[in-house]
């Protein structure tokens, strides 16, 4: 798993641990391991450094407003481009950019919400029910490393 990058992106600093102490037990070196707070963050946080895998919550907080570039009245004759709301917006964002992208939904929202339902219909890869447990996290990554075999992408 040394060649595969993950993206953590949920709201709860304990969550985000949580997942990272599983991936590190499963030996997934932490250079490869970035994290996210909120959508705007899980956007930036994957134009620095693109991900393979991204464990993202459905329900996530937008993040602070960008600071207004250059002055007072170029907000209003420019303004910025509209900040991702939640996972969906995150998901088709990321996904965009990578259709490769292996979506892990986390969510304590029954399968059956229509925000996890979309996820799943736009080809999600896996859904974890919160909270995450250890043995969920293993199971991903056997997944994950069968898919990159199949594809042909083993590292």
């Amino acid at each position: 798993m040394t060649g595969i990058r993950f993206l953590i992106v949920d709201d709860s600093p304990t969550v985000r641990l949580t997942i990272r102490q599983a991936l590190t037990h499963e030996k997934v070196p932490a250079e490869n391991i970035d994290e996210a707070g909120s959508a705007q963050a899980a956007i930036e946080a994957f134009d620095r450094t693109p991900a393979d895998v991204v464990f993202l919550d459905v329900n996530l907080q937008s993040g602070p407003p960008p600071a207004p570039a250059g002055g007072a009245i170029l907000p209003i004759l420019n303004p910025p481009p509209a900040r991702p709301e939640g996972g969906n917006d995150v998901a088709r964002n990321l996904t965009a950019k990578n259709p490769r992208l292996m979506v892990v939904v986390c969510t304590g929202n029954p399968p059956d919400d229509p925000r996890v339902r979309e996820l799943i219909q736009a080809g999600a890869f896996q859904l974890l029910q919160k909270p995450v447990r250890m043995a969920q996290i293993r199971d991903v990554l056997r997944q994950v490393r069968e898919e990159r075999v199949i594809a042909g992408a083993e590292d």
